[in-house]
């Protein structure tokens, strides 16, 4: 009877996970729509491996084969280097009926070969223009070179007047919209104003729900600044992974919301744009973090993250995901459920073991997903491995408070008594607790591109909160240092105690003020506020807008709470 009890807890609590991972994981609605291919993308068909960083480029079959992928999706595409293999663009393009807006690529003056880099790239753009005079429609002499400092007005200007003496196809610079307003003399050299929009990257980033006037606003004041001039706004995109800025929320809905706004917004307001980008690119993960590699409307397996109209699904794997976590949820169940009497233990602890194993899978799968480079390749098990450890720990745990024992040696043996300490869940969150003050203090010193890491702190943060209101109800009181997970006898010093209890408490608060200091650092945020008054209610807004980053600093609160319980225990 009592297999029997356990059997049918655990295909309950499996059923409820089944229906949950159903509704959570459901395709959902997307009003905006639009109808037919989009202007223009960004395209760089690097491949996973591939980087201009490291000089391994796409090979023309590569190049041809993106190209055919983007038939029907773009009437154009837009290139940023005229060499690295982009040459064969045009001639391929062309086959396709797809249009070219080509560039070149502008840097500080390095020399390849005994030639400076930048007259390369003019050269051949040049070179470039004149054969393809049909295919190619426009072009662009360098991109954000003002923004990273690359290049002084003057030598931008340099460049682009030595090619529009030599090409009959109109002549522009791309840079985010800011850097032509900072240098207006470089929008009177140019045929046509080039600006990127990126309402997430703007020093006061919008929501999705404020694109369009966010989008007109800026397009309004271009127009007014250079008036008569055509704009093309270069670069407008939305991430669908990594963290979130301000009220700019990541996600594949809101990066479909987006590039469907654009559309609309474009034909609207009568202005030519393109999105950034065709394809995920990982090897921008070394300049901006998760957030770079993922702004492609087709994963780097070029894959359609999302169609134009209809319901869009945030997580396309979600039914293996879910199959896995079900499964290892029962027989987490059924393994540690041995022993215990009654329906109603057995059903808490099947149920605790799905929402563990479901938060367990989430992390391992997420942690896979941003693995873009050769260090993530040991890092990404380290993270996925933690959280599996630290749920088998919590669910033996709570066998444990369940039965009221005062000892724990059935999660691997009772012979294991040296490490029992680390397996039954003191331990690991020792290392947990650590590895989020690290974290929050990289946050707050440099964490504009930094992911916010509540993903791989959910699996400690969950055991924490469900094994609270059980060892409350055990029969038998466990003390211990880290009582909620681990008996310990003995257990941490105070020192260490309080270190942890108040470095995770002051975790908490940089986290949430690194969001008013990134804002406080911005150029634009200063030129448009520079009263201080206006400043203080912002940054006080800033600081709580990012939900991401709110709810992250409310997990080391949590995460905080065993450490500061034990040290009050300790001086009980």
């Amino acid at each position: 009877m009592r297999h029997l009890s356990l059997i049918l807890a655990a295909l309950a609590s499996a059923a409820a996970a089944a229906l949950l991972w159903f509704w959570f994981d459901r395709p959902v609605p997307v009003a905006e729509s639009w109808s037919g291919p989009v202007s223009s993308v960004s395209f760089a068909p690097f491949r996973k491996g591939q980087s201009p960083l490291t000089k391994v480029y796409p090979s023309p079959e590569q190049v041809a084969e993106d190209l055919v992928s983007l038939k029907g999706l773009a009437r154009g595409i837009r290139t940023y280097s005229a060499r690295e293999g982009m040459e064969v663009v045009p001639d391929l393009a062309a086959k396709l009926g797809l249009k070219v807006i080509f560039g070149a690529w502008l840097t500080n003056d390095i020399e390849e070969k005994g030639r400076l880099i930048n007259q390369q790239e003019v050269d051949e753009l040049i070179k470039a223009a004149n054969a393809h005079p049909n295919e190619i429609e426009r072009v662009i002499v360098g991109n954000e070179v003002l923004l990273r400092r690359d290049l002084t007005p003057d030598k931008l200007i340099g460049f682009i007047r030595q090619v529009k003496a030599a090409v009959k196809q109109p002549v522009s610079y791309a840079d985010v919209w800011a850097f032509y307003l900072k240098y207006p003399e470089v929008g009177r050299e140019v045929d046509y104003i080039t600006i990127h929009i990126l309402p997430f990257w703007e020093d006061e980033p919008s929501d999705i729900d404020h694109v369009e006037e966010s989008v007109t606003r800026i397009v309004a004041r271009m127009r007014e600044a250079f008036p008569g001039k055509p704009i093309l706004i270069g670069e407008a995109g939305w991430p669908s992974i990594g963290r979130n800025r301000g009220p700019a929320v990541v996600n594949t809905v809101n990066e479909a919301r987006f590039v469907r706004q654009m559309a609309n917004i474009a034909a609207k307001y009568d202005f030519d744009y393109n999105i950034v980008e065709a394809f995920d690119q990982p090897w921008k993960s070394a300049l901006e973090n998760t957030v770079g590699a993922a702004w492609g409307v087709m994963d780097i397996d070029r894959k359609p993250k999302f169609q134009m109209s209809g319901p869009v699904q945030e997580i396309q794997d979600w039914m293996l995901r879910a199959g896995i976590a079900i499964a290892a949820g029962i027989l987490a169940s059924l393994w540690f459920g041995r022993g215990l009497k009654g329906f109603g233990r057995h059903l808490a602890l099947a149920v605790i073991a799905q929402i563990l194993s479901w938060l367990a899978v989430t992390t391992c799968f997420h942690a896979q997903a941003v693995n873009f480079r050769w260090w993530q390749e040991i890092w990404t098990p380290l993270r996925g491995g933690l959280g599996v450890l630290m749920a088998l720990a919590a669910v033996s745990r709570a066998r444990v408070l369940l039965q009221g024992e005062a000892e724990v040696g059935q999660v691997f043996g009772r012979a294991v008594s040296a490490g029992r300490r680390w397996w039954n869940g003191e331990g690991l969150l020792l290392i947990s607790g650590v590895y989020a003050m690290v974290w929050s203090l990289l946050l707050f010193i440099d964490g504009r591109y930094r992911d916010i890491p509540e993903i791989d702190f959910s699996v400690p943060c969950a055991a924490i909160l469900l094994l609270a209101p059980l060892r409350r109800l055990s029969a038998k009181r466990c003390d211990g240092v880290v009582g909620l997970l681990a008996p310990a006898p003995g257990g941490f010093s105070p020192k260490l105690c309080r270190l942890l209890g108040f470095g995770l408490l002051a975790g908490a608060l940089l986290s949430v003020g690194s969001e008013a200091l990134a804002l406080a650092m911005g150029e634009d945020f200063n030129k448009y506020h520079p009263a201080l008054s206006d400043q203080v209610p912002l940054l006080i807004k800033g600081a709580f807008t990012n939900r991401e980053m709110v709810l992250w600093s409310a997990m080391q609160l949590v995460m905080a709470a065993p450490f500061l319980a034990a040290l009050r225990r300790q001086k009980d």
